[in-house]
């Protein structure tokens, strides 16, 4: 009940103030602008992460005052909740500042681990690695594991936002995959997170579809990333039969791929990481006679599966 409650309040909120942030956006002149990865043909505003985010804030809101412990577990089950909203809060700022006011790539890495390091100060940390092969305690290499980790999926979802409505159709297949993972396996304090997060992405989505008339921005790619990331965490973690890391890495299986496909293109060109270019699995399904409808419908599909075939994995394996 909780977790429905939480869905429709997000849900709600972003339909409603969606709207009201693409108006200051305009009157602001804070636009997305044609050129170099972009493929649409007008300025966009670019502030649809603000509204997400407020739609996530005021249903984890509600969600409190109906349940005020949320997040509280009973048995040797971490409360995560504080360090995902500790790092979600960190994380909007960044993405505030870099939507309105621009930020270096390097500065906003920097910020990134920060927000992954103090989250696995509070909590959120990479502590162990279940599977088939048992458990493998992995000691001090906690922090960078699970930094890299939450940087590296808060950066393959930007990555992967380049076509009206992907990023946020991709991510609701992996948290719905992550949300019946949860609900399985009794990881209950991260579903309230994942019912708002999905809230306010749908509520986002209707304004975002193409031809979107906002899209989320850094503000919202960040936070999409890191909530996906630290309930990747929460699943391997936690709950009564713990998830092989591999069962958040293939329901993300459009985002990894696609980073990892675009880190040995550049280096192969000799190419910056961090330089834009259109060589994304959208872009080329575009130059291959695609519409965009038509690309984002098929990396959805695709995302979609992969999320199925992750719970599959982890229904049939115990793990």
């Amino acid at each position: 009940m909780l977790t429905a409650l939480t869905f429709a309040a997000a849900l709600v909120v972003g339909l409603v103030i969606t709207p009201v942030v693409r108006g200051v956006a305009h009157r602001y002149g804070l636009l997305d602008y044609p050129g170099g990865r972009k493929v649409h043909q007008v300025p966009v505003p670019r502030l649809g992460g603000i509204g997400m985010a407020i739609a996530f804030g005021v249903a984890i809101g509600l969600a409190s005052l109906v349940s005020p412990n949320l997040g509280e577990t009973e048995g040797l089950r971490p409360n995560r909740a504080p360090a995902i909203l500790a790092g979600v809060a960190l994380l909007l700022v960044v993405g505030v500042i870099d939507d309105t006011r621009g930020m270096r790539a390097v500065v906003k890495l920097g910020l990134q681990v920060a927000a992954a390091t103090l989250a696995w100060w509070l909590g959120l940390s990479v502590d162990a690695l279940f599977g088939p092969w048992g458990v493998v305690y992995i000691g001090w290499l906690s922090l960078p594991v699970t930094v890299a980790w939450v940087v590296g999926v808060i950066n393959a979802v930007n990555l992967i936002d380049g076509l009206d409505g992907l990023a946020s159709a991709v991510v609701l297949t992996v948290l719905a995959a992550f949300g019946l993972l949860a609900a399985a396996d009794g990881v209950d304090p991260t579903l309230p997170i994942i019912a708002a997060t999905g809230g306010a992405a749908f509520g986002f989505l209707a304004y975002n579809l193409h031809p979107a008339s906002i899209i989320m921005g850094d503000t919202g790619s960040m936070f999409l990333g890191f909530v996906v990331a630290a309930v990747g965490i929460s699943l391997t973690q936690d709950g009564l039969s713990p998830a092989s890391p591999w069962i958040p890495m293939i329901a993300l299986g459009v985002p990894i791929l696609d980073t990892i496909w675009a880190i040995v293109r550049r280096a192969a060109r000799g190419d910056a990481v961090f330089r834009a270019d259109r060589g994304h699995i959208h872009h080329q399904l575009l130059r291959r006679g695609l519409s965009q409808r038509d690309a984002m419908l098929v990396l959805t599909a695709i995302s979609a599966a992969l999320a199925t075939l992750a719970v599959v994995v982890a229904q049939l394996t115990g793990r």
